[in-house]
């Protein structure tokens, strides 16, 4: 038989053909949770996009090992893991073109090596200060100030109201203030 072998009354599937049929249709549903799942995790929509395609790929390589009540679980995990390699990439990118910026800044026939060694500092001050926000609001200040979203962007982005996004931001700006003074903190406003 070329389809398989009857035992008992049914067919055995060759090459698991119905099990990759299975597969794709949860592909089919899951994609579009997936995307507003990991839009809520991301910079932008597209950025949810890619990370659900890249999650759906990784998905392949386990789920033939992988029972199908589990798939669900595993998807999601993978994709939280996208998008946390997506920010750390694209925070090293961020980090990359810093230094091109600081290297042009150390050109500058203003500064005294004194005043540029403290404007580096302040700059390694300021950016720790970003890091050590709580994750919402450093969310909705790097959506604004990084990627210079309006207000309405960043409250569609991450599913709250505008006011909520202003919150945020005040309450980003008071603690980086309170990281590195006025001076640092005001120029990202």
């Amino acid at each position: 038989m070329a389809t398989g072998s009857k035992h008992e009354g049914h067919v055995t599937p060759i090459l698991g053909l119905p099990e990759r049929k299975g597969f794709e249709q949860f592909v089919s549903d899951q994609y579009r949770g997936l995307v507003k799942f990991l839009n809520q995790r991301t910079a932008t929509r597209q950025d949810a996009e890619d990370a659900a395609q890249e999650s759906m790929a990784r998905m392949l390589r386990y789920h033939e090992s992988a029972p199908a009540s589990t798939w669900q679980r595993l998807l999601y995990r993978i994709a939280i893991n996208v998008a946390h390699d997506q920010y750390r990439s694209a925070v090293s990118h961020r980090a990359r073109r810093h230094v091109s910026l600081d290297e042009r800044s150390l050109a500058a026939p203003d500064l005294s090596p004194e005043d540029q060694a403290e404007h580096e500092q302040r700059l390694a001050c300021l950016r720790e200060a970003i890091r050590q926000l709580p994750p919402k609001c450093q969310r909705v200040y790097l959506l604004k100030r990084v990627h210079g979203m309006s207000h309405a962007q960043v409250a569609e982005r991450c599913g709250i109201s505008v006011k909520t996004v202003e919150k945020h931001l005040a309450k980003a700006l008071v603690k980086l203030r309170q990281k590195v003074g006025d001076m640092v903190a005001g120029t990202f406003e």
